[in-house]
C-alpha cells in the first residue's frame, strides 16, 4: 500500500514537472527580434435556419510583421478593391454576401501579435484551463520525435455563463519537441445547455502548429471549427490560416 502511493506520487511530480519545464522554457521566449511573414486566410461559414443553408467562402492574404513599430498588416489594393465592391453589392442587395471582407476581418491586429510570439498567449490558456498532465507518452508529430502531454483542463468560465451549461467536456493535447517546446496544441470543446427553457449546444475545436525563430514561438498553422444550435438556427464555421515566414 505504501509502495503503490509512493509510485502515485512520484508520477504526479513527474508530470507537474513536465508542465512546470514547458511553462518556464516559454516564459523564457522573449520575443524581442523582429518577424515578418506572409498571411493567407480561408473561411467558410454555414448558417442554416427555416430557409436552405447559406454558405460564404472567403480568402484573404496579407503582409504581417512584428517589430520595434509594432504590429502591421499589409493588404494589397487589388483585396481592398474587391472587399469594396462587395460591400457595394450588399448594399444593393442584402442577399449578396461578402467573403473577402469576413476573411480580412478575421486577421486582426491583436490576432496577429499574438500568433507572431505566441508563447504569452499559450501561458495564457494553460493557466486559463488550470491544465494538468493526465498522461505523458512518447509519439511522434509529423514524423518527428516528440512527448505527448494529455492535459485535464477545467477552463474558468464567467458564473453569468456557467449557470446555463448543463454539460461541459474539454480535451487538450501538447507535443513537444526535443528542446521541450511546443511543436503542436490541440484542444476541443463540446457543451450543451438551455437558457429561458431554450435548448442549446454546440462545439469547438482548434489545431495549432508552432516553428521557432529566434526567441519567438510562431503559430504558422490555426485551424479550427465551430458548430452552434439553438433558437431553430445552426452554424458551422471553418477557418485555417497559415503563416509562412519571410
Amino acid at each position: 500500500m505504501l509502495l503503490r502511493t509512493a509510485l502515485l506520487a512520484s508520477a504526479a511530480l513527474l508530470q507537474a514537472d513536465a508542465l512546470s519545464d514547458l511553462k518556464s522554457g516559454l516564459a523564457r521566449l522573449s520575443g524581442g527580434e523582429g518577424v515578418k511573414a506572409t498571411a493567407d486566410v480561408q473561411i467558410w461559414r454555414q448558417v442554416v435556419d427555416d430557409k436552405k443553408p447559406v454558405v460564404t467562402q472567403g480568402r484573404a492574404s496579407a503582409q504581417v510583421e512584428d517589430g520595434p513599430q509594432g504590429v502591421r498588416i499589409g493588404w494589397s489594393r487589388g483585396l481592398l478593391q474587391q472587399a469594396q465592391a462587395e460591400a457595394r453589392a450588399q448594399a444593393l442587395d442584402p442577399e449578396k454576401s461578402v467573403p473577402t471582407r469576413l476573411a480580412m476581418d478575421s486577421l486582426g491586429a491583436v490576432g496577429v501579435s499574438e500568433y507572431l510570439n505566441y508563447a504569452g498567449p499559450l501561458l495564457r490558456e494553460l493557466d486559463r484551463a488550470q491544465a494538468r498532465v493526465q498522461e505523458e507518452r512518447s509519439e511522434a508529430w509529423n514524423g518527428k520525435p516528440a512527448r505527448l502531454l494529455v492535459l485535464k483542463v477545467e477552463p474558468r468560465i464567467p458564473a453569468s455563463q456557467r449557470k446555463y451549461i448543463k454539460d461541459l467536456k474539454v480535451d487538450a493535447r501538447l507535443w513537444l519537441g526535443a528542446d521541450g517546446l511546443p511543436l503542436a496544441y490541440a484542444s476541443s470543446v463540446k457543451f450543451k445547455g438551455s437558457r429561458f427553457f431554450v435548448s442549446f449546444e454546440g462545439s469547438n475545436a482548434e489545431e495549432l502548429h508552432f516553428a521557432r525563430t529566434g526567441s519567438r514561438l510562431v503559430a504558422v498553422h490555426i485551424a479550427s471549427e465551430n458548430q452552434n444550435s439553438g433558437l431553430g438556427q445552426q452554424s458551422q464555421r471553418k477557418s485555417t490560416t497559415t503563416l509562412t515566414l519571410n
